[in-house]
């Protein structure tokens, strides 16, 4: 799985990508037109991965949430909503997929789509989980 997950690191950070334009055109308030052609954009990306490159993506962002601490602040003085908690990360990269994809081979090519494509923060779970990974 492994293996797979590093075929993909281009389309992965492709996605991370995407969701950086999204944001950015939201930032600067821009169309909803453009927005909603970016947002189908990345739709259309998601849906052209196969389920197993569904299921390393997946699995990847919940690496990335799960294995990292994260300090949440609820007020609004602080630009940054969250700080990364760097915790020592004792598995190896196969113990981590195996662990984090345990429950998700039950799941179909769609349902795996619809939770990535749904989700808001899969640039900040990829990104962490694919350094936690050193992909």
């Amino acid at each position: 799985m492994i293996l797979l997950a590093r075929e993909l690191a281009g389309r992965m950070r492709a996605l991370v990508a995407i969701e950086s334009e999204i944001a950015d055109a939201t930032h600067r308030q821009e169309e909803e037109q453009a927005i909603r052609e970016l947002e189908e954009k990345r739709s259309t990306q998601i849906r052209s991965f196969t389920r197993d490159e569904l299921l390393v993506i997946q699995t990847v962002m919940n690496v990335g949430r799960c294995e990292r601490g994260y300090r949440y602040y609820a007020n609004s003085e602080r630009p940054d909503y969250y700080e990364i908690i760097h915790l020592p990360v004792e598995l190896n990269e196969h113990e981590l997929m195996q662990k984090y994809s345990y429950y998700l081979l039950h799941r179909t090519e769609s349902e795996l789509a619809d939770a990535i494509e749904c989700y808001t923060a899969v640039s900040e779970q990829l990104k962490e989980g694919m350094a936690i990974l050193k992909i």
